[in-house]
């Protein structure tokens, strides 16, 4: 089955809603503008693209804005950058600016040059700015960059259970209740890289009605279905899945399920634990799309007694 990277997800939603926030931390004095945002953008590479990619203006004169998340830094980053950053002023014949943002401190210097030498002359250089998100921690902290308080978890030198509060604290301050949901949902997700699930989920167990309103959350479930049962269930079969197979697509039903409906914290475990006990593959596979179809939890429990049905206990 195709594995939904939602960490990632959320990191794009960030990108693409809050740029001009990116802009004004990238270029703090350049009076540079937001006016439009491209959706999936298919370069000419095979099964390459980009998610967003922003218009921007800047003194009358139209840019393109394309950044990018690192949670650290790889050897392969500024090639992939020039790579996209020409790539893109082909396809828009339009000057392109490339801003790449860490998370994860670092002590050394993080390269932002792209350069080719011929012996030691270099003969092309692309430089693209780099944001350390690290830097503007006490910032989103105080509140004046609110936007980015999901992401204090990551930027924290030892994340703590008051870094959740003070993340939990600045994001309800949101008045919008779709960007609250899709603040906490990415702060959730987030989180979940340094905190245990069952924990999270009692810590925003308050908060889960307001995360089903997530856009985030409508598009993992809608990527869930077109990629997990169209591709990765067929290519699963085809390949013969095994005991990591199961586990992940056990997974998958227990997080659309937590993510679609208001379960509660006894419900959620109960569910899951009975899905442990499940090792019939087809059985598994028709799970996963009902939980992603289904009308209502009651709906997908009669699937799940209907395909598993609960062991009576036997008699003396």
């Amino acid at each position: 089955m195709v594995k939904i990277n939602v960490f990632d997800r959320v990191l794009k939603i960030l990108a693409r809603d809050y740029a001009q926030l990116f802009l004004h931390l990238a270029f703090p004095d350049v009076p540079i503008h937001l006016v439009g945002t491209l959706e999936n953008v298919e370069l000419s590479l095979p099964e390459e693209r980009v998610d967003f990619v922003h218009q921007v203006e800047c003194n009358g004169e139209e840019i393109l804005f394309h950044l990018e998340f690192q949670l650290r830094h790889r050897v392969d980053v500024p090639r992939r950058l020039f790579t996209y950053s020409g790539m893109l002023t082909e396809l828009f014949k339009q000057p392109v600016v490339t801003l790449a943002l860490y998370l994860e401190r670092r002590k050394a210097p993080i390269p932002n040059e792209y350069v080719v030498r011929v012996g030691e002359r270099v003969v092309n250089r692309f430089i693209y700015p780099v944001l350390k998100l690290w830097d503007y921690e006490e910032e989103i902290r105080s509140g004046q960059y609110r936007e980015l308080a999901p992401l204090l978890v990551m930027l924290a030198e030892k994340p703590t259970v008051e870094t959740l509060a003070r993340e939990r604290e600045l994001i309800l301050e949101e008045k919008d209740e779709h960007k609250r949901a899709d603040l906490l949902a990415t702060a959730v997700t987030i989180a979940s890289r340094h905190f245990d699930k069952d924990f999270l989920w009692k810590y925003f167990r308050e908060e889960m009605e307001q995360m089903r309103n997530a856009t985030f959350i409508e598009d993992w479930i809608e990527e869930s279905i077109q990629q997990g049962i169209q591709q990765g269930i067929q290519q699963g079969l085809q390949q013969g899945l095994q005991q990591g197979r199961r586990e992940a697509i056990r997974d998958d039903i227990f997080q659309i399920l937590q993510a679609r409906f208001e379960l509660s914290y006894p419900l959620g475990k109960q569910l899951e634990a009975r899905c442990k006990t499940i090792e019939d593959l087809m059985v598994l596979q028709r799970l996963v799309v009902g939980a992603a179809q289904a009308d209502s939890l009651d709906e997908f429990q009669s699937l799940l007694d209907e395909l598993a049905p609960e062991e009576s206990p036997q008699e003396d």
